[in-house]
């Protein structure tokens, strides 16, 4: 069926012969490739949950095709690799187990099928004694945002897995699912998007615009976060230019974590992110419901219970300004990825310590230099740090998160300004950088200030819930901006596109020894009530082995 058939309406006026002619043959044209790709879905029954058995029926789709996996525990001891856009169901959880006894790489790794949906559903997964942490992804997806390859993963349950779920430039949906972290580091999504619009390592993504209310994102939705260890960790992660949505989950005890252009070396940072419409509920672990270390994020209608109410806050934080991180160097106010202003002074401490530096010499303005960068050059190893305050002739600066600068009577300084750091929170688009190590374009830094906003979060009833300064350079009414909703914003609709019409697993009361199909498009009448011939299932192939690999790669970075 057309994706709007309102138009037809315009059939029954009769302007000129010519249009009525093309509308119908039109018509006939989109009738017939729907029937087509009806007629082409065909469900294959695995004949149990082994390993070898869902293989062999992987092996025997094609693109479209609808694989069910029957219920049953199974132990999957090496990786499955599904290159086709097909949908992989199980019988619900509960019913359908999966145990990961991969020792190396991932479970699943799926590269998505251009033009196609790729669809996991209705499985429980659980660890089975993998021994270490696999954050290379235990299931790991591989997409495009420019080939028309769409994702869904929905109604699944994933049980303290040694690892994380990883999805690379994909565009589509999570949802309706049941994360549990315990005792190990698993529970968590990653979100990279290094090879958006052709490119590596996320400069794609950096050189496009932030399109919020758009689908040119993932969406995480409709899921429950459990958190049954200590701790409040990550539901998520993200670098490599991530973009995704966070919306209308359930949260216990976790965060929305992301990483910056700063520790993952040469891969940017996380891009744009949503967070709005969740409920947060903690146990007086901490106050902190989320982090943000590059880009832009809007973060709104949220609720939240038990997380410090009073102190709850989303830190935005440039970890640059702090440290060292090859290949971008740190924010120290001479860096060249980097808008820089000074020095505006040089001097020579007579006194020092971790926190403050004294002069002997001209006084300065109380506080003129808060915000600034002091940097030292001479007299011990290089360093830098943000400037609190200052007084007559006194400097107090912080402590960074990687360590302390220490000053001794004799060392030189000079004082800068860091206007704007690369890629961090507030900052986006910007000239393409390609190449590793980075090549600086020519007119860089061209980057643009994009405000974060923050509104309508409620915590513990009555408090607003906003953006923590982490940073001295992220300056509120130029980079964040609380209790402010963003301009001209309308988010995307809910639930997903991919979400309505496609029913849960739930509802499948077949057996799997049965020969009728699951189509998810059963209950569409054709136009003209002509009934169209569907395919029977097909018998798996005997060989799966070209489904199968001992290892794979990790996500990239």
């Amino acid at each position: 069926m057309p994706a709007n058939p309102r138009p037809l309406r315009n059939l029954r006026r009769p302007p000129t012969p010519a249009p009525r002619v093309t509308a119908l043959v039109s018509l006939a044209a989109t009738l017939i490739l729907t029937a087509s790709g009806l007629a082409a879905a065909t469900t294959i029954n695995a004949k149990s949950a082994s390993q070898s058995d869902v293989a062999a029926a992987i092996a025997s789709a094609a693109d479209g095709d609808i694989v069910t996996i029957p219920g049953g525990t199974a132990s999957w001891t090496r990786t499955i690799r599904v290159k086709k856009g097909i949908t992989i169901q199980g019988a619900g959880v509960g019913s359908t187990i999966i145990k990961d006894s991969v020792q190396s790489g991932p479970l699943l790794d799926c590269p998505l099928a251009a033009g196609n949906l790729t669809r996991i559903t209705g499985i429980e997964f659980q660890d089975g004694g993998r021994s270490r942490n696999e954050l290379g992804g235990i299931l790991k997806f591989t997409g495009s945002n420019t080939n028309g390859s769409q994702f869904r993963m929905d109604h699944c349950q994933f049980d303290d897995l040694n690892g994380v779920v990883v999805v690379d430039t994909v565009i589509g949906v999570i949802d309706h699912n049941t994360f549990i972290r315990a005792a190990k580091n698993g529970g968590s999504i990653v979100v990279y998007d290094n090879f958006w619009n052709g490119g590596t390592f996320g400069d794609g993504s950096w050189a496009d615009a932030t399109q919020f209310g758009t689908d040119r994102f993932l969406f995480i939705e409709d899921n429950v976060f459990k958190n049954n260890g200590g701790g409040q960790p990550g539901i998520t992660d993200s670098y490599a230019g991530g973009r995704f949505v966070v919306r209308h989950n359930q949260i216990f005890d976790g965060t929305v974590e992301t990483h910056g252009t700063e520790s993952n070396q040469r891969a940017r940072g996380v891009r744009a992110v949503e967070v709005y419409n969740n409920t947060y509920t903690g146990s007086d672990r901490n106050r902190f419901v989320g982090k943000m270390r590059s880009g832009v994020i809007l973060f709104h209608d949220n609720t939240i219970t038990g997380y410090w109410t009073g102190l709850t806050e989303f830190t935005l934080q440039a970890y640059r300004v702090d440290d060292v991180f090859a290949p971008w160097g740190g924010a120290d106010g001479t860096s060249q990825w980097d808008v820089n202003s000074g020095p505006f002074y040089s001097g020579t401490a007579s006194a020092g310590g971790n926190h403050i530096v004294s002069l002997s010499g001209s006084p300065w303005t109380p506080n003129q230099w808060g915000g600034y960068t002091i940097r030292r050059d001479a007299g011990g190893s290089p360093g830098f740090a943000q400037i609190q305050s200052n007084t007559s002739n006194t400097i107090t600066f912080l402590g960074g998160v990687f360590g302390s600068l220490n000053f001794n009577a004799g060392d030189a300084f000079k004082i800068y300004k860091v206007n704007q750091a690369i890629d961090q929170p507030g900052r986006a688009k910007g000239s393409l950088i390609t190449g590793n190590p980075p090549v600086k374009p020519a007119r860089w830094n061209d980057q643009n200030t994009e405000p974060c906003y923050a509104w309508d979060n409620i915590s513990g009833g009555t408090q607003q819930v906003g953006f923590g300064q982490g940073d001295l350079i992220i300056r509120p009414g130029e980079h964040y901006f609380n209790n402010t909703p963003m301009p001209d914003y309308t988010p995307y609709t809910y639930p997903h596109p991919l979400v309505k019409g496609l029913p849960p697993p739930e509802q499948i009361t077949r057996k799997a020894n049965e020969n009728s199909q699951h189509n998810l498009r059963k209950k569409r009448q054709p136009w003209g009530g002509i009934k169209l011939d569907r395919k029977k299932p097909k018998k798996a192939n005997e060989s799966p082995t070209n489904e199968m690999e001992d290892a794979q790669d990790d996500p990239g970075n």
